[in-house]
């Protein structure tokens, strides 16, 4: 199998995958316990906090585990409160797990503002200093898109933001360890990002609340239990989930600068391949300010599902994993103003660590060649 779906996750580095099987077998002690044991299991939780908070730029007690970006996210919106005097801006390109919490707390009363993007899916700032009120509690725009890779003006929303004096949460799944080394890049009060997006765990996951924030508002608790994560995520930590959570973290800075342009580039020559044996093929990803390893097309003519059930050694997807039983067209292309038959017609690869030359290139001969068939057929 030719894997191309990075961006619905990473296979676990062999590295983190040593660190998580010590991390099950020996500090299997729940880490609030008061003995030895118990203690142990706390300190690698603190160490692990610590390593991944001075890797980001962070201070430790602004970085709180969760089981993944998806909680996370619905972490950040549940603070604030579904009054309906309070007011939540989002966009039309965010994941689901955003969009799903943010429209749930519409139903529960609050007030919420769903920001259009533009054909390249990328968002006005200037729209969003529009929207925003007196009764603005949260603004949410993720960094990268998990669909087609646009990257959004982080700064200058955070510009926005910071003028109207309202908290700006970002969910940073898809740019951490490929175009965010550290959270100096991403000017946010709130982040969310995941270890199974940077070859660790899935499990995993952390929600970055910023120490300015911490000290201007009571940050209500995820969930009611014990006093886990500062007694705001109570739970039993999954302790070798996290440990590999940062492991990971620590190895994609080695990996960062030459592994970005190692991707872009074969990217590149994918994209070149393609546009070459099948020239009506259309670029759905910006070309500029887009992750290195997302390239999401569209082939007229072409059913994406029955291209993809054509070649099932390809690994490749129409889109976000969390949808993938959904039949309806993706909402993010028809966000940017694609038809719902140009949606269908669309398809995203994700090229990572594992992938080579190679690789590459039989993928873009095999869809050349089932591109010609299904068009004749």
């Amino acid at each position: 199998m030719i894997y191309l779906d990075f961006q619905a996750t990473t296979p676990v580095d062999d590295d983190v995958a040593n660190v998580v099987d010590k991390a099950t077998r020996e500090l299997w002690a729940n880490p609030s316990s008061p003995h030895m044991a118990g203690m142990r299991s706390q300190e690698a939780i603190g160490n692990a906090r610590r390593r991944m908070s001075k890797l980001l730029g962070c201070r430790p007690h602004e970085l709180y585990f969760t089981s993944g970006a998806t909680e996370a996210n619905n972490w950040a919106v549940s603070m604030v409160g579904a009054e309906p005097k309070n007011h939540i801006v989002t966009t039309t390109t965010e994941h689901k797990s955003m969009l799903d919490a943010c429209r749930a707390f519409q139903r529960r009363g609050g007030d919420l503002t769903v920001l259009p993007v533009n054909s390249r899916g990328f968002v006005n700032p200037d729209e969003l200093r529009r929207v925003i009120k007196p009764a603005t509690r949260l603004v949410s725009v993720m960094a990268a898109n998990n669909e087609t890779g646009a990257l959004q003006p982080i700064p200058e929303i955070a510009e926005v933001t910071r003028d109207a004096g309202v908290p700006l949460h970002t969910d940073a799944t898809q740019a951490v360890g490929y175009v965010i080394k550290d959270f100096t890049q991403l000017p946010a009060d709130l982040i969310s990002f995941s270890g199974h997006k940077i070859y660790g765990p899935k499990g995993a996951g952390a929600l970055y609340i910023s120490e300015r924030l911490q000290a201007s508002s009571k940050i209500p608790s995820l969930l009611h239990g014990g006093g886990q994560e500062g007694g705001r995520r109570p739970g039993t930590e999954n302790l070798p989930a996290i440990l590999g959570f940062a492991r990971a973290l620590e190895l994609s800075r080695v990996t960062y600068s030459s592994e970005r342009e190692r991707v872009k580039e074969l990217k590149n020559e994918f994209w070149n391949l393609l546009s070459e044996q099948v020239p009506s093929v259309v670029r759905n990803s910006p070309v500029d300010s887009c992750l290195p390893n997302c390239l999401n097309i569209r082939i007229p003519g072409v059913d994406a599902g029955e291209l993809m059930a054509a070649i099932p050694q390809i690994a490749i997807s129409a889109g976000s994993a969390c949808n993938s039983n959904d039949q309806q067209p993706s909402h993010v292309l028809l966000a940017m103003g694609l038809t719902a038959d140009e949606a269908r017609t669309s398809i995203r690869i994700g090229f990572g660590r594992a992938t080579t030359a190679e690789e590459v290139r039989d993928a873009a001969k095999a869809i050349s060649v089932v591109v010609s068939h299904l068009k004749v057929g």
